[in-house]
């Protein structure tokens, strides 16, 4: 698999190549150590574990859909709409 990281900060850059050599990697070795490390230490939540009850996308699905809100080109609510 090949991933193409563009548009980096130069800063960043910097970076990971001065991290890559003071820890004897390629850039390549180093991106992959510290993705690795980042990822290993996440998991993932079930919706009903961050707090969602089960059908709560189902049961509110479309429950604005009768409501509309108006808003100007400035981005304030247009409240005689409502």
């Amino acid at each position: 698999m090949t991933i193409v990281l563009d548009n980096l900060e130069p800063e960043i850059m910097e970076k990971l190549q001065n991290q890559a050599f003071n820890n004897g990697r390629t850039l390549t070795e180093e991106i992959q150590v510290i993705l690795t490390k980042e990822l290993a230490n996440k998991t993932i939540k079930t919706p009903e574990e961050l707090g969602w009850s089960r059908g709560f996308f189902e049961r509110t699905a479309g429950s604005c859909a009768d409501d509309p809100i108006v808003i100007d080109n400035e981005g304030i609510i247009d409240e005689s709409a409502l």
